[in-house]
C-alpha cells in the first residue's frame, strides 16, 4: 500500500519521542532523591514542567487514537446482501465519526502541543538553579549520572517540548497519516459515491492492519503520559 511507507516513517518519528522522553523521565526518577536533597527549590518548576510534557505526550495519543482503536466484525457475507449493507453503514458511520474526530484535532493542534514558552522558561529558570547557570545545565540538579548526559537530555526537552513549530509539525503530520489511511479505507469500499458493501471486509481488513500499526505507538504514549503523571506526583510531594 502506498501509504504504509509513509506512516511507517511517522510512526518511527513518534517512537523516537517516546524513547528520548523515557529517557528524561528515567534521569528524573533516578536522581529525585538528590534534587529533594540538595534542590528542594526545584521541585515545582520541575513538576510544572513534568505536567507540560505528560500534556503533549496525551496530545500526540489522541492522534493515533483516532485509528489505532479500530475493532470491527463483519456480519455479513457476499450472499447475503441486507447484512452486507448493514456492514456498509456500520463501516461507513466509523469512519466519518473519526474523520470528525481528526478535523476537531485539527483545530486543537496549539492545545494538544501544551505550552512551548513556559516550556523554555521552565528550561531556563530550572537551568539557572545549577551552579554552572548554563545553557543544559538543569539536569546537574539530578546528580552525577544525568550530568553525564545533560546535554543530550537537555536538546532532547529543547527539540520536542520547547519548539512551538517541531511540536505543531510533528502533530500535524501525525493527523495528515490517519486521514490519508482513512481515505485509503474509503478508496478500498470503492469509487467517489459508489461504495460497494461487498468491499467492506476488505475495506476492514485495510483499517484493522493501520491500526495494527498505530496500536504501538498508542500504547507507548499512554504508557508514558502515565510516566510522567507518576513522576510529577513523586515530586510534587
Amino acid at each position: 500500500m502506498p501509504v504504509i511507507k509513509v506512516i511507517a516513517e511517522s510512526i518511527k518519528l513518534l517512537g523516537e519521542v517516546v524513547k528520548r522522553t523515557r529517557e528524561i523521565v528515567d534521569a528524573v526518577k533516578d536522581g529525585r532523591a538528590y534534587l529533594k536533597r540538595y534542590h528542594p527549590e526545584a521541585q515545582g518548576d520541575l513538576s510544572s514542567l513534568l505536567r507540560q510534557m505528560q500534556q503533549a505526550i496525551e496530545g500526540l495519543a489522541s492522534v493515533t487514537k483516532v485509528i489505532s482503536g479500530f475493532r470491527f466484525v463483519v456480519a455479513g457475507t457476499s450472499v447475503d446482501r441486507a447484512a452486507a449493507d448493514r456492514d456498509l453503514a456500520r463501516l461507513n458511520d466509523y469512519l466519518i465519526e473519526q474523520r470528525k474526530h481528526a478535523s476537531i484535532l485539527k483545530g486543537n493542534i496549539r492545545e494538544l502541543k501544551a505550552d512551548c514558552d513556559k516550556v523554555r522558561q521552565l528550561r531556563d529558570k530550572l537551568d539557572t538553579r545549577t551552579k554552572s547557570h548554563s545553557w543544559g545545565s538543569m539536569f546537574e540538579l539530578f546528580g552525577a549520572k544525568a550530568r553525564e548526559r545533560s546535554q543530550e537530555l537537555h536538546s532532547a526537552l529543547s527539540n520536542f517540548y520547547a519548539d512551538d513549530q517541531r511540536m505543531i509539525e510533528l502533530l500535524s503530520h501525525g493527523l495528515a497519516m490517519t486521514e490519508r489511511a482513512l481515505v485509503e479505507v474509503e478508496d478500498a469500499l470503492g469509487p467517489p459515491g459508489m461504495l460497494n458493501p461487498y468491499n467492506v471486509p476488505v475495506a476492514a481488513e485495510v483499517l484493522g492492519l493501520y491500526s495494527m500499526i498505530y496500536r504501538t505507538s498508542d500504547n507507548d504514549l499512554h504508557s508514558l503520559a502515565d510516566e510522567l503523571s507518576e513522576a510529577c506526583t513523586a515530586i510534587a510531594g
